[in-house]
């Protein structure tokens, strides 16, 4: 169980990096940017995905609903949630790590 969660928290964390940052979303990001000034979703769109902390959330959430189905504490919408603050928590944690290690290296 501790291995699924730490990998979840990997998981989180290379899904927020890829769709805010990566060169391979960028298509898609520029898209909803130029959107974001024509209607209210896209501009929450476009709030949501220049923000790795905001993103990290919902990416944590789609994280526990894929690997933490059997989860029953709770009811399951509420340990998924709750799960999955705990999984942007942790991956924010993990990218502060990843960021110090790498302004070390270079």
């Amino acid at each position: 169980m501790i291995f699924k969660f730490i990998l979840a928290v990997i998981l989180t964390e290379a899904i927020t990096e890829l769709i805010t940052e990566s060169y391979f979303f960028s298509p898609i990001r520029e898209r909803i940017f130029g959107a974001s000034q024509y209607n209210r979703f896209f501009d929450w769109l476009h709030s949501l995905m220049s923000c790795g902390y905001c993103f990290s959330v919902w990416a944590g959430c789609l994280t526990a609903i894929l690997l933490f189905r059997d989860a029953s504490f709770i009811h399951w919408s509420v340990d998924w949630f709750f799960i999955g603050l705990i999984l942007h928590r942790l991956s924010n944690l993990f990218h502060d790590i990843l960021e110090r290690i790498n302004i070390e290296v270079q």
